[in-house]
């Protein structure tokens, strides 16, 4: 579901009472980023926020989930026609029309509102854009930055936004978008389904809709016994005849090694897994899988040979 079509909202009820209560008192900043793990309804929470200011009769509702408000304006990557696909950055272009658009008289009245998806894969011409509308913004010009990754943007951006941190959802929230969403779903899946997700209901449903939960199977496996030769190969070939399974793998591996490490320091060990490594090697295989996987995805690289190597990188003794 497109997140601005969204008619619910689960969780973040603290986040939005004080955004009701900011709107009230006349005191909103102009520029807002809004981070959190994935999945967790970054952006439907900022959508719902855009109906609370622009309107909520159906009218304006309407116009808003078709995104044909006149005060509102989403910014993300586009579709790159060449190669049919969308473009891996969010260029400068983009960032001008936000320009022009905050220059124009609110339509309806009050604000005009930028919303900008993914907003740390801004190129860097596309960011110094930006910088220069959140260090003069018009008046009645407001912005909202959705990432999951805070820390890719440049620091003069993040110094000019209030930030606000949404956190995962409770296992009740969980069960009741899922009753929603999922209404014909057996409750032993939804449990699993939760449990796996770790509080994001977007991972929830990719990996049910996928039928990726027998993925989880494999990331386990690898913490019991390493993988070897033509098994390597018959996991990969697996995982990728899964929709989406390679993304949907390394998510599972990523957050099981974090939930491990987590796990060690707590209990005070120094070493888990088998084979049995130290907790700075596990972090420096976290960090090289999200590396490699990222390098797939940028360069439109050979998926399989990633997930080879990936497999490798943890199988290894």
């Amino acid at each position: 579901m497109i997140s601005r079509q969204n008619d619910h909202l689960w969780g973040h009820k603290k986040e939005y009472a004080y955004f009701q209560q900011a709107i009230a008192q006349n005191k909103l900043h102009h520029a807002w980023l809004i981070n959190g793990e994935e999945g967790i309804g970054k952006a439907t929470f900022v959508y719902h926020l855009v109906r609370l200011i622009l309107g909520q009769t159906p009218a304006a509702i309407s116009r808003i989930k078709a995104g044909s408000h006149a005060d509102l304006l989403v910014v993300g990557r586009r579709l790159d026609e060449k190669k049919n696909r969308l473009r891996s950055e969010i260029l400068m272009d983009d960032i001008k029309a936000v320009g022009e658009f905050l220059r124009l008289t609110p339509a309806e009245g009050g604000w005009r509102i930028v919303v900008i998806e993914d907003a740390d894969l801004m190129n860097r011409n596309a960011a110094n854009s930006l910088l220069k509308l959140l260090e003069e913004p018009p008046k009645g010009a407001l912005l909202f930055l959705i990432t999951t990754h805070p820390n890719r943007l440049l620091p003069t951006i993040l110094s000019r936004c209030r930030k606000m941190t949404l956190h995962g959802l409770s296992v009740e929230e969980m069960k009741q978008g899922l009753s929603v969403l999922k209404p014909q779903l057996s409750q032993s899946d939804q449990n699993k389904a939760i449990q796996l997700a770790d509080g994001s209901l977007g991972k929830a449903l990719q990996l049910l809709e996928s039928g990726h939960l027998n993925i989880k199977d494999i990331v386990e496996m690898l913490f019991s016994h390493p993988l070897k030769g033509k098994e390597i190969y018959k996991q990969a070939d697996l995982i990728l005849q899964k929709e989406n399974g390679f993304t949907i793998f390394l998510d599972l591996l990523t957050d099981a090694i974090s939930a491990r490490i987590r796990q060690a320091l707590q209990e005070r060990k120094n070493e888990f897994g088998y084979p049995m490594r130290s907790i700075p090697q596990w972090i420096e295989i976290w960090q090289t899988l999200l590396k490699w996987h990222k390098e797939a995805e940028s360069f439109n690289l050979d998926k399989k040979q990633t997930l080879i190597s990936e497999l490798n990188l943890v199988s290894e003794l």
